[in-house]
């Protein structure tokens, strides 16, 4: 499981050549394919962001390795990333509730291998430890909270061991 807080700010590598070309300032989410579909870089405050399709990235470990030949469009020049950028959303700290209470906010979101939405990191509420909500116990999700059909969720730790 890839925890997706854990992007922002990695360097990007290209695998056939070994440079840096710049780091992760943003993610781009498909909300309703549920799927992390591309990761915005950037090397610095006055260019313009560029984009990294999932497909081209070749592992997400200490750093983003992409694959070479792949001329990175900027953000403008490719219409479905960005209209999907700007219907954008803060997702972390957006309310989880089970059966009318509040158990929580989201902390974070995990995405498997190819991107698509595993899970979401629930913090606070009654719970001692972080708890790990599974994208199939969650009956809705919009801009103010995420429905989830259950509250008895197993820890966090607990999951990533598995």
């Amino acid at each position: 499981m890839i925890e997706v807080n854990k992007l922002f700010g990695k360097e990007v590598v290209v695998q056939e050549t070994g440079e840096k070309t710049s780091k992760v300032e943003n993610v781009v989410f498909d909300e309703r394919a549920r799927r992390l579909v591309a990761l915005l870089i950037s090397d610095g405050l006055l260019e313009s962001s560029r984009v990294v399709r999932w497909p081209e990235i070749v592992s997400l470990r200490d750093v983003v390795v992409v694959r070479g030949g792949v001329d990175f469009r900027r953000l403008r020049d490719d219409p479905e990333v960005r209209d999907l950028d700007k219907r954008r959303y803060r997702i972390t700290n957006t309310e989880i509730i089970h059966d009318g209470e509040k158990i929580g906010s989201v902390g974070d979101i995990f995405v498997n291998e190819s991107g698509a939405v595993v899970g979401y990191e629930v913090k606070g509420g009654f719970f001692k430890s972080d708890r790990f909500l599974p994208i199939e116990e969650v009956e809705s999700s919009g801009r103010d909270a995420i429905v989830a059909r259950t509250g008895d969720l197993p820890r966090v730790k607990d999951v990533k061991r598995a």
